[in-house]
């Protein structure tokens, strides 16, 4: 493999590795929002007392 392939090898793996940080950003902040929406369907008896 030439310079330039390992260059350009590295580029693309760089960006896949930075998009899939962004994936998992993006699927934390959806797991993080249905939790939310869960807790509002099916409240915690205590939080429907007080």
């Amino acid at each position: 493999m030439t310079g330039t392939n390992q260059k350009q090898l590295g580029r693309t793996l760089c960006r896949l590795d930075a998009l899939i940080v962004a994936e998992t950003q993006k699927l934390e902040a959806l797991k993080t929002h249905k939790r939310g929406l869960m807790q509002q369907l099916f409240p915690c008896p205590e939080e429907v007392e007080a």
